[in-house]
């Protein structure tokens, strides 16, 4: 139970362990060229805009982590097919007990290197023969051999389990930064800031599709990268397969003769073990062709619905602002023209009092006219009277009948007064001069 539990933690190491250590010292050292030699606007857009941006391109060299050690253990297995040393056919086929001709090899297997026992062909050659030992003969040989290669086939498909999550993984992340960044843009896009500063609220939304959008990119050309470089691992390891299957039978074929017992039946069976298994493996790589168009269809279908989804929330968005911007600036117009209004009233106003005042200043200058021209008409009165001397005369003719109605009347005569009266007049003449 321990060593079960042993190995599954190494598995587990080795499946997601390794992969993540060397695909986060990648990402820090890409990170550290981008501050550096790598500097470069678009890579500093592209890889270090938004934060989902820098956890697409972690994932992103995680992948490419797991694939490199996955290539480069088929790289070893395929060097262990060409060096391994196995048991030739004539001397498996030495001895006729095929118990002790299994001992035997299992022997000489327990002598191969770590790296040959780790690998698909020593698994596989070595759980043969356990098996034969453990069932005591050959029985049943040829389905134990078919269900090892079906167990591998299983195994590999396990192997990119983390890739192919990263893969589903990373588009995901990318929605993701487009959400952020359309929600972020029309969170900045205020109201007030349209009414007052259209130039930097459209800034604002510009910044922000360019985030959502540029997410996007990103994983979307990471995860067809890695989906690329998945295939052609998984291709290169089916013909790893396929040759682990021919050299398995070319191990155990002296065995494979055995089972039939003497019928003569075992023999054409290992002999047409070679086509059962090149069959299986066309079939196995039919199917894996198909299950990828498969999951590349729905792929498609998949990211043409987003983006349908995508335009049509960015356009409902848009047509909101765009009817929120032109609300705002109606009633920014209609304030303005209220302004203009009252100040064109103000201005009528003015105009208005600065009419009477000149009426007024006109009746003033016409008034002053009169004036003068009676003052000059009452000299030119006075001056005519002094230069006839009537003025004089008329004040006499005055005093005579004053002194006159006098004496009619019992008063006293009041020749002084005359007098006076001359005097008076010679003093007005002269006021009048």
């Amino acid at each position: 139970m321990a060593r079960a539990q042993s190995k599954s933690l190494i598995n587990i190491i080795g499946n997601l362990g390794w992969p993540i250590l060397w695909g986060g010292a990648a990402s820090i050292t890409f990170y550290e060229l981008l501050q550096g030699p790598l500097k470069n606007d678009l890579a500093q857009r592209y890889f270090l805009g938004h934060p989902v941006a820098i956890a697409t391109t972690v994932m992103f060299f995680i992948a490419m982590a797991a694939l490199i050690l996955r290539g480069l253990n088929l790289l070893g297995q395929f060097t262990v097919l060409d060096r391994a040393e196995l048991p030739a056919k004539e001397t498996s086929a030495i001895s006729q007990d095929s118990l002790s001709c299994a001992t035997e090899l299992l022997s000489s297997a327990s002598h191969w290197s770590a790296r040959v026992q780790r690998s698909y062909l020593g698994k596989r050659i070595t759980t043969l023969l356990e098996t034969i030992v453990s069932n005591r003969g050959t029985r049943h040989l040829n389905d134990e051999l078919k269900y090892q290669s079906e167990k591998d086939a299983d195994a590999q498909y396990e192997g990119y389990s983390l890739v192919r999550i990263i893969i589903w993984a990373t588009p995901m992340l990318g929605f993701l930064g487009t959400v952020m960044g359309i929600t972020q843009a029309l969170g900045d896009l205020a109201t007030q800031q349209l009414g007052n500063d259209l130039n930097a609220a459209m800034q604002g939304l510009f910044a922000g599709l360019y985030v959502a959008f540029d997410t996007t990119a990103l994983a979307l050309t990471l995860s067809i990268m890695l989906m690329f470089i998945q295939f052609m691992s998984d291709q290169f390891e089916t013909q790893l397969l396929g040759a682990v299957d021919v050299k398995t039978e070319d191990a155990l074929s002296g065995l494979l003769a055995m089972e039939s017992e003497g019928t003569g039946a075992s023999v054409d069976m290992a002999q047409s073990l070679r086509s059962v298994i090149t069959e299986l493996t066309q079939f196995q790589q039919a199917c894996w062709s198909d299950a990828i168009s498969g999951l590349q269809q729905q792929w498609q279908t998949w990211a043409a619905e987003q983006g349908s989804t995508m335009g049509v929330a960015l356009e409902r968005s848009m047509s909101q602002s765009l009817a929120e911007h032109s609300r705002v600036g109606q009633q920014q117009w209609e304030s303005w023209m209220e302004s203009l209004n009252r100040s064109a009233d103000l201005l009528h106003g003015n105009q208005d009092s600065m009419r009477r005042q000149m009426e007024m200043m006109q009746q003033i200058v016409e008034t002053t006219g009169d004036v003068v021209s009676l003052e000059k008409a009452l000299n030119d009165n006075l001056q005519h009277l002094a230069d006839t001397r009537q003025f004089e005369d008329v004040v006499v003719s005055l005093s005579a009948a004053i002194q006159l109605l006098s004496t009619r009347l019992g008063a006293p005569a009041v020749q002084s007064k005359a007098l006076d009266l001359s005097t008076e007049t010679g003093n007005t003449k002269g006021k009048a001069a």
